[in-house]
């Protein structure tokens, strides 16, 4: 046993208990220990899990196709980024070189939003050549900035938002805490730590089946409050796996989404290898685009990850294949490996918010699914 995890045993066992979202704060971002602040090599084929990032920088560039547009629509002569999870910069570099490539980045600023002090640094020499490149650890941090005029976008930042563990037991909602016992971190169930719990699900019109277990993230209406905070003026692009409210409850989904990566095996025991391995699950998509309603974050578009970019980069992606593929062979296989819908084309899925923007028709939304989210949002049936 590592000495974080003895760590973490030993807190466990002060406290009697802790929700499972204050273990996977712990797991994931404690300063030193935590996953993703310890550095390492965490994506591609030398880390625990692949993401569209390694794509040789068509995922950056097709992301900059949107940005590009949505800039076009805001009409000015700048425009500021932000990227929420931004990691060592790597998304951020792609956008950048694309943004290069058809002129536009001269009038560009970016902040990139990131917990680890680690991958803050590596960002900061990765993108050491563009100017007006800002890091910060929060959103909070932002604040004094509040009133851009832009793009914020995230790809898989949601996600691995800690989460809080539920059932549905004899009618009534239980949740499950992280206990101590004969020297082993397990589950232990107990009335839920706060009401906000079941309000989740009841303002999404949720209802577990009796004994069906779940995951649900408060942490997700601190995030869109900061990002309403933040922009004035311009749109949201949030990019990652899950499904509407409807969908990611669905019946017969018994055991929730909570998964671990490591070394590219899917697990599902969260206390094995504490500080090595990702925690993740699956994103309420119906819940964020009714917590951006509420402000004045408006759901504009929803649909699968393959569609919005088939939709809005049609003409980059001809010249992918048809022009690009005859130099690179591999360039057929990555816009496969982004498209395909029994891939990352279906699995991960768009959501696209504006704020002051008005009802663009925004080319990526061909196939929007955007009434399959909430009641409360408004939008076609």
């Amino acid at each position: 046993m590592s000495e974080f995890q003895n760590t973490i045993l030993s807190e466990v066992r002060r406290r009697g208990r802790v929700t499972f979202a204050e273990f996977m704060k712990w797991a994931l971002y404690h300063p030193i220990h935590g996953y993703y602040a310890a550095g390492g090599e965490r994506r591609g084929r030398g880390g625990d899990f692949f993401t569209s990032v390694g794509t040789g920088g068509l995922f950056g560039r097709l992301l900059a196709e949107s940005v590009t547009e949505m800039w076009d629509h805001l009409g000015s002569g700048r425009l500021t980024l932000v990227e929420l999870g931004a990691s060592d910069g790597g998304l951020a570099e792609q956008v950048l070189k694309a943004l290069e490539g058809k002129g536009r980045a001269k009038g560009v600023s970016v902040h990139l939003v990131e917990k680890s002090g680690p991958a803050r640094e590596a960002a900061r020499r990765r993108l050491a050549r563009f100017p007006r490149v800002h890091l910060w650890e929060d959103l909070d941090e932002m604040e004094h900035t509040a009133g851009v005029e832009g793009v914020v976008y995230s790809n898989e930042f949601f996600d691995a938002l800690p989460v809080h563990r539920v059932r549905m037991e004899s009618g009534a909602l239980q949740e499950f805490f992280v206990v101590e016992k004969d020297g082993r971190l397990v589950e232990e169930a107990g009335e839920p730590s706060t009401p906000r719990l079941a309000r989740c699900f009841e303002e999404q019109e949720v209802h577990l089946a009796e004994g069906q277990a779940a995951e649900v993230c408060p942490a997700l209406e601190e995030v869109v409050e900061g990002i309403d905070r933040v922009l004035a003026r311009g749109f949201v692009i949030t990019v990652d796996y899950g499904e509407p409210s409807v969908d990611l409850y669905r019946e017969d989904r018994r055991d929730g989404t909570l998964r671990t990566f490591r070394k590219h095996a899917v697990g599902g025991d969260p206390f094995q290898n504490i500080g090595e391995q990702d925690i993740t699950a699956h994103v309420d998509f119906g819940r964020l685009a009714a917590l951006g309603a509420r402000g004045e974050l408006d759901p504009l578009l929803f649909c699968s990850q393959g569609s919005y970019f088939l939709n809005s980069c049609e003409g980059l992606l001809r010249k992918v294949v048809e022009e690009e593929g005859k130099q690179d062979p591999s360039m057929s296989r990555r816009v496969q490996q982004l498209l395909h819908p029994e891939g990352m084309g279906g699995a991960f899925h768009v959501l696209v918010q504006g704020k002051n923007v008005g009802r663009p028709e925004l080319s990526g939304g061909k196939a929007n699914r955007l009434h399959r989210l909430v009641k409360m949002v408004n939008s076609p049936p």
